[in-house]
């Protein structure tokens, strides 16, 4: 039995959460509104986060990950937390994070280690990270 997700993407309300964390984003295609941002906090989210890291800053960002990935996934509301690296590209990466609800994202976004790496990311990052939220709206079995 296959699984597909329809999400809808919804990346205005990520630059409120991530204000105070220290990272600038540059919002990917937004297709928001408010029938697709007022979804109920139940709603599963899914986040893409592309951060780009000057060369010389790359093994530096990678012991950085490590304390947040590890401190993301305890946290009760995270599903998976993810860093991958480009193959080509040593300086690209993608988080890709998978959490329960509105309420564990927002909690994310507050704590200190997420915030902590917001702010040293500022200094290794060779352009802004590129954010997306998706919500997903319903899950259909094929």
């Amino acid at each position: 039995m296959k699984t597909r997700i329809i999400v809808s993407i919804c990346t205005a309300m990520v630059m409120a959460a991530c204000g105070g964390s220290g990272i600038n984003i540059q919002v990917a295609e937004t297709c928001c509104n408010a029938a697709t941002c007022s979804k109920p906090d139940d709603v599963k989210k899914i986040i893409s986060a592309q951060v780009f890291i000057k060369p010389e800053k790359v093994d530096a960002f990678l012991a950085l990950t490590e304390d947040l990935i590890e401190k993301s996934r305890a946290e009760a509301g995270c599903i998976s937390y993810s860093l991958y690296q480009d193959p080509h590209d040593r300086t690209k990466f993608l988080f890709f994070e998978e959490w329960k609800n509105q309420a564990a994202v927002d909690y994310h976004f507050s704590t200190e280690h997420f915030i902590n790496f917001g702010k040293a990311l500022e200094e290794m990052a060779s352009a802004p990270p590129i954010i997306t939220i998706f919500d997903t709206t319903k899950e259909v079995r094929l």
